[in-house]
C-alpha cells in the first residue's frame, strides 16, 4: 500500500483536493461520476503504484506521471518510501499533454 499526499502550495491551496471538493459540492450526475472515477484511480495508485500502467497511469517525463480518469488528468510524482504526491489537475482537451500543464506540476 502506497501513501498518497496532496500537494499544498505556500498559500494553503491544494489543487487536486480542491478540485475534488468542488466536484463533491456539485449535484450533477456527471460530477458524481467524475469524482468516483478520480477516487478509483487514486485507490489504484495507492494499491499498485505506477505498475498499474496504461490506460490508468502514464509516465510523461523525468519524474512526472499522470493519472488518466476520463478526460481529467492528475499529474503526480513518486516521493519518499514509495509514496506519491498529487500535484496538479487539468482537463485534457488535446491529444498530447500540454507543456504548460507539465511545467505547472514541476513548479
Amino acid at each position: 500500500m502506497h501513501t498518497i499526499y496532496f500537494y499544498k502550495d505556500k498559500n494553503g491551496n491544494e489543487p487536486v483536493l480542491d478540485y475534488m471538493r468542488q466536484l463533491a459540492r456539485k449535484k450533477s450526475k456527471d460530477s458524481r461520476i467524475k469524482l468516483n472515477k478520480l477516487n478509483d484511480y487514486i485507490e489504484l495508485l495507492s494499491q499498485h503504484g505506477t505498475r498499474t500502467g496504461e490506460p490508468y497511469i502514464k509516465h510523461l517525463e523525468d519524474e512526472i506521471w499522470e493519472l488518466r480518469p476520463l478526460k481529467d488528468r492528475i499529474l503526480f510524482v513518486a516521493w519518499v518510501d514509495g509514496s506519491f504526491v498529487l500535484l496538479h489537475h487539468f482537463v485534457k482537451k488535446t491529444q498530447k499533454t500540454p507543456r504548460r500543464e507539465i511545467d505547472k506540476a514541476k513548479r
